[in-house]
């Protein structure tokens, strides 16, 4: 007989849930933030310039554009490449909205591709939706895994379009001693709250010049600045283009926080490792799938369970590790019901530039209807998700707990 639920009443395995530092900040992020503020000048200045320089060495590309969001650093990364409206980009669906936001700013269109068990892009399914529009492929690298971004890279250079790699999740992971983000044309990623935290801002970053020298003065209103491409150029917005630049206090944040993000990682691909290893006698839990020789840094530990085995949904699972003191958290989301992206309102509705279908409607006969679209790979695999925040200040004890409270629910599940 198995041990009682805690969500059915039973003895929780973690009673008081501990609050776990994200990341760490000392005495030498407030020396750095304080010697920028105390200058009395605390815009865009050289502090910026140092950590666009540090993160470039450190990714091992050529220019680096910090930005003040990873939604800005993916539409910076889109305008970079000055598409015509009704371009089509093949992405994924089971991303942030801000991953495609830019695209839809720019006025492109996206087209869903299907995922594999890596829960990122399928190369195979991305090759059959190209189409004569097809402008890029913008692959999203999820939870701190790589797609087969290696085979996306063979498929763009084939069909002679571009191909954007949106790292938001994946800071440092590398494939096969790769750093994710390096294969692609132009990439980006976010600060906010992923393993380097600056709360708030990004990066874009490319070895391709013609790129950098369109997205650097995309990020700043399209103006010439001093030691950019259009430099000695009289004051003016040479095209349209907002502004995104981040401050000084991000930039000096960001140099230290640079120097610690390493730990970071290690920290939690170890525990990761351990919870994954814990559980890897039940049959009816499966981690997202990582391909060989990639290092998948887990900014989240997301992994699939059998519903069918278990009598229940995702959410019902989460819901009962959640209450024995650990937070797991349902389908990525909301599969099915909210998830993926072409169910949601903006699209789906669409609710996109006033009551016009612009531009899923721009130069075709047929608007592109997203309540027709299905990713049917996508949806059974993301539907029977499960998700859990991995912490670099986790220690052993709790990761004992962790698998310990998986164990005892699954257990109590097959006996219903």
């Amino acid at each position: 007989m198995s041990e009682k639920l805690a969500i059915d009443g039973g003895k929780p395995i973690i009673s008081e849930p501990k609050n776990w530092p994200t990341h760490d900040f000392g005495e030498d992020d407030v020396k750095a933030v304080s010697e920028v503020i105390n200058s009395g000048s605390i815009g865009k200045g050289p502090q910026v310039g140092a950590f666009q320089d540090e993160f470039a060495k450190r990714y091992g590309v050529k220019y680096a554009i910090a930005v003040n969001s990873g939604t800005s650093a993916m539409h910076t990364c889109v305008a970079a490449m000055n598409p015509n409206p009704g371009d089509e980009i093949i992405t994924t669906a089971w991303t942030s909205g801000g991953s495609i936001l830019g695209l839809l700013l720019q006025n492109c269109v996206p087209i869903f591709a299907d995922i594999d068990d890596t829960m990122c892009l399928d190369p195979d399914d991305v090759e059959r939706k190209i189409t004569s529009k097809t402008k890029a492929i913008l692959v999203v690298n999820l939870f701190g895994n790589i797609a087969n971004v290696r085979e996306l890279r063979k498929i763009a250079d084939k069909h002679g379009i571009y191909l954007i790699e949106d790292c938001c999740q994946s800071h440092f992971s590398e494939d096969n001693g790769i750093t994710a983000g390096s294969l692609a044309d132009i990439a980006g990623l976010s600060f906010g709250g992923k393993h380097l935290n600056l709360g708030g801002g990004g990066m874009v970053y490319t070895n391709n010049t013609a790129l950098w020298e369109r997205a650097i003065l995309f990020h700043d209103a399209a103006l010439p600045r001093a030691n950019g491409p259009a430099e000695g150029k009289p004051y003016a917005n040479y095209f349209l283009a907002p502004n995104y630049k981040i401050n000084d206090i991000m930039g000096a944040m960001g140099r230290v926080q640079l120097k610690k993000v390493d730990g970071y990682v290690d920290s939690k691909i170890r525990s990761a490792t351990n919870i994954i290893n814990g559980l890897s006698d039940i049959e009816e839990i499966t981690p997202q799938a990582v391909r060989p020789g990639v290092k998948h840094t887990y900014w989240t530990l997301n992994m699939s369970i059998d519903t069918d085995a278990l009598k229940c949904t995702a959410d019902e699972y989460a819901d009962a590790v959640a209450a024995e003191g650990v937070p797991f958290s349902g389908p990525y989301l909301g599969t099915p019901e909210h998830g993926p992206l072409y169910r949601n309102p903006f699209l789906a509705e669409p609710n996109l530039y006033g009551n016009s279908r612009f531009p899923l409607d721009y130069n075709r006969e047929t608007p592109i209807d997203y309540r027709k679209w299905n990713n049917p790979h996508g949806e059974e695999l993301m539907s029977k998700g499960i998700a859990f925040s991995m912490q670099p200040s986790f220690d052993e004890e709790y990761v004992g707990q962790v698998i310990e409270a998986n164990r005892k629910v699954v257990t109590a599940f097959r006996e219903r």
